[in-house]
This record gives structure tokens, sequence and C-alpha cells, in this order.
């Protein structure tokens, strides 16, 4: 594992705990089917945009220990020809909308609009975003953060940078070989993100 960010010093700046950086899609919001092709895709428009029912109470309770909340995500439908970069603003609008409703803030939002073949730095894997997060939210921690998310990239991203992975999703045997076979696995492996707010201790 890369070396740690090393923690910030900034003058006058109180680290308070680590920072949450939350995947999006599949993580803090449904997923939708794309009824022209028939596969699984991010929200596109407002109106398809839903909360799983856990994520208020979780980001709650991350927000009561004291740890801060990011979001880093992939979102290349634009570039892909698939909706526009308005409607792709307006979607994520709504899901920090609807993730704030129990009064919990989040701090900063980081997207990635590229595809995969752009070759960007900002894109998971790699940790560009999750850079950003930390610099523009220099009062928290790095080693007490964690990066959130039900995909492979979000853990490859968060291990490239030093910092604590937990991966959402069932721990079927495909899914850990896929892991295995990368030579990675998660800090923690948990069903949803309210099962990861009350695992992990300060």
């Amino acid at each position: 594992m890369k070396k740690t960010l090393e923690r910030a010093n900034t003058k006058n700046v109180t680290t308070l705990c680590g920072l949450i950086l939350l995947d999006r899609d599949g993580t803090l919001n449904t997923m939708v089917i794309d009824p022209e092709h028939g596969t699984i895709d991010s929200p596109l428009h407002v109106s398809q945009v839903k909360l799983y029912p856990w994520v208020p109470q979780a980001l709650s309770i991350l927000s009561s220990k004291n740890y801060g909340l990011s979001i880093v995500t992939n979102q290349p439908a634009a570039a892909k020809g698939k909706t526009t970069r308005n409607n792709l603003n307006e979607v994520h609008n709504k899901v920090v909308e609807l993730a704030e409703v129990s009064g919990i803030r989040i701090l900063s939002s980081h997207i990635c609009f590229h595809r995969s073949e752009d070759g960007c730095a900002c894109r998971k894997p790699r940790n560009g975003l999750l850079k950003a997060a930390f610099e523009q939210n220099p009062k928290y921690d790095p080693a007490l953060s964690w990066m959130i998310g039900d995909g492979i990239t979000d853990i490859q991203a968060g291990q490239s940078l030093g910092i604590k992975t937990a991966f959402i999703g069932s721990k079927k045997w495909d899914a850990q070989r896929i892991f295995s076979d990368e030579g990675i696995q998660p800090n923690l492996w948990v069903e949803n993100l309210l099962e990861f707010a009350e695992t992990i201790q300060l």
C-alpha cells in the first residue's frame, strides 16, 4: 500500500476526524435500468433519482461520529452521448439534496465526467477525485479516512492513496474471486452504508 497522505498541518486548522469519501451510484442512490439496452446504469434524469431508504440514517450516524462527508463519483454518461452535462448536474444536485434531508452536510462533491479511454487523472481507479476532496477539506485526517463504494475501482482508488476502504455488496464467491484476482482486499465488506456506519469506530 502506498504511503498515506500527510496529515494536515496548516496553521489554525484543527483535525476533527476522518473524511468519508462516498461513491454515489449504488452507494447512496439506486441504479436504474437502461430501457434501450436492458443494462443497469446510473440515473440520467432527476425523475430517476431515488436514495436507498437507509442512507439518511447512515449519514447522520457518520456525522455524529465527527466524520466529514464527501462524494467522489465517475459520471461519463454525457461524454458517451447518453445525456447532457446539465442533466448530470441536476441529477447530482438532487442526490445531494436528498442525502442532506436529515440535516447533515455533504462538504464537497468531486465528479469525473470523462470516459475511461480519455486517460484523465481524476477517473477512478485513479485517485485524482480523492486528492481533490482532501485538498478542499484539509482539516480531516487521511489516516482516519475511508473510501466506500460498490465497485472495485473505488477500492483501488482508496488503496492507491493509502486510506482505508469499504466495499458495499454481497460477499458472493464471484465478487471475492475478482478481488483475489486483482490482488486487493477492502478493509471492510458490508451489505450497505448503514452497516458501515454502525460498524466503524472512532
